[in-house]
């Protein structure tokens, strides 16, 4: 599954409860087929974190002796990959399989795998696809080589020294902390959580690009001293090399409905709004619905375009 969040982990909960022998007041004891699974569940488990991991984070898939790692593209062994099935996606896995069992095994596997996401957290408080634990100049190496020359892979091409919302990854790793700050009220959790919230907040374009108020862009922040290919109101400065175009690929400053960056983010202000009380982000939330609503396209295809300019 490509994709795992705060909204799928809690559904899938009862199910696993169900299939493991566990119940809200505590674990039943398991016995043929139920204890083999659970059985197995934990060594993948232990295998995954004391193993597979590095410092907490993961890619997408390993070499069984683990010297070739691969995200959406070839990986260093120092990287984790944020964008899903990656980093955050495991968390929400191993916090799953600790409301199955009750087992505190998977909960430390899960405070590990957001401590790692903790570390990866932008400045700005986004992620960007990828995080390099070895430093920001190998991270940069290896947009270079690796990343430039991914065939249809623009997004890799550039290296911006930002977050983004493109393919889920802010969004997931967002909702798996905020998953873990409320499962035990953690303090550790609650700082980068907040600064989670706060980076969508605001990264929403506002009033004064009129019809795409209460859109996303593809990234953000938009860093000053770069140029921009076509003329916006009170313009947005963007990233060194980023174009505010289509022709070399790169839409850094589109409303981007691609990979369902509305929807995720809509999604994970609302889970804020009933998990914590936030109800200041109820008008954020309305805002991102009226802008779905004024970019839908005319009939016959009464649709939304990938991006919108």
């Amino acid at each position: 599954m490509k994709r795992r969040d705060f909204a799928i982990a809690t559904t899938l909960t009862p199910l696993l409860l169900s299939a493991c022998g566990g119940s809200d007041s505590g674990p039943a004891p398991l016995t043929g087929p139920k204890a083999e699974a659970a059985a197995g569940l934990k060594r993948a488990a232990q295998y995954m974190d004391e193993v597979v991991s590095y410092q907490g984070g993961y890619v997408w898939s390993y070499s069984p002796d683990l010297k070739q790692t691969f995200g959406e593209m070839e990986a260093y062994r120092t990287m984790c990959w944020i964008q899903p099935p990656g980093t955050p996606s495991v968390g929400h896995v191993y916090l799953d399989a600790y409301h199955a069992t009750g087992d505190e095994r998977y909960y430390q596997a899960a405070e590990r795998t957001a401590l790692a996401i903790v570390a990866a957290q932008h400045r700005s408080g986004g992620w960007n696809y990828i995080h390099d634990f070895a430093g920001e100049d190998s991270l940069k190496r290896w947009y270079d080589t690796i990343g430039k020359n991914g065939w249809r892979l623009e997004e890799f091409q550039h290296y911006y020294g930002n977050a983004t919302f493109d393919d889920a990854g802010t969004a997931v790793a967002s909702q798996l902390l905020l998953r873990m700050f409320v499962e035990k009220r953690d303090v550790r959790f609650s700082g980068p959580l907040q600064r989670a919230i706060d980076f969508v907040v605001q990264s929403q374009f506002g009033s004064e690009y009129g019809i795409a108020d209460g859109g996303w862009p593809q990234r953000f922040p938009h860093f000053p001293g770069a140029i921009s290919s076509m003329p916006l109101p009170n313009p947005q400065q963007v990233p060194p090399g980023a174009r505010v175009g289509m022709a070399d690929g790169d839409y850094t400053l589109h409303v981007t409905f691609n990979d369902d960056v509305m929807g995720e983010n809509i999604k994970f202000l609302t889970l804020c709004v009933t998990a914590l009380g936030e109800t200041r982000l109820i008008g954020n939330i309305q805002r991102a619905m009226e802008c779905m609503r004024l970019m839908q396209q005319p009939g016959p295809q009464a649709g939304w375009s990938l991006q919108h300019l």
